[in-house]
């Protein structure tokens, strides 16, 4: 579905493409660089979630405070932070670390390396799991 790069309608930064898919009995969605924490009428559209992977970024994408007011709308059982900087990377966007400062108390936060093997899912927490992979 049809997403914003930025939080004037893709005016600035055009256009993205929102990707839900399903495999193995579960549902990811992959936000790509949305702009602007998703709308109502998206979340709709995009249904029950079991995997995230949701921008925190910021700059170019969405921010930790709105990746968490997405994840709240989304309601996945995993969210799994991306596009934030790390490491040598000279991009001018946060790390990981706003993000993880604003987790809800609730939030189960697991570094998992840079594999997982999801067979299904009763592989997955029933709500509010993080999961970090390793850069």
């Amino acid at each position: 579905m049809p997403g914003h790069h930025d939080a004037h309608g893709g005016a600035k930064l055009g256009d993205v493409q929102i990707m839900a898919f399903e495999v193995a009995g579960l549902k990811f969605c992959h936000l790509s660089d949305i702009g602007s924490p998703v709308s109502p009428q998206q979340a709709a559209a995009i249904g029950p979630v079991d995997v995230l992977f949701v921008p925190t970024g910021g700059v170019f994408t969405i921010g930790a405070a709105e990746a968490w007011r997405t994840v709240a709308a989304l309601r996945p059982r995993v969210a799994v932070p991306m596009h934030y900087r790390f490491g040598g990377l000279s991009v001018s966007i946060q790390d990981l670390k706003p993000f993880l400062d604003q987790a809800p108390r609730e939030a189960d936060i697991v570094r998992v390396g840079s594999t997982m093997d999801v067979e299904g899912p009763e592989d997955l927490p029933p709500e509010g799991g993080v999961w970090v992979f390793s850069v």
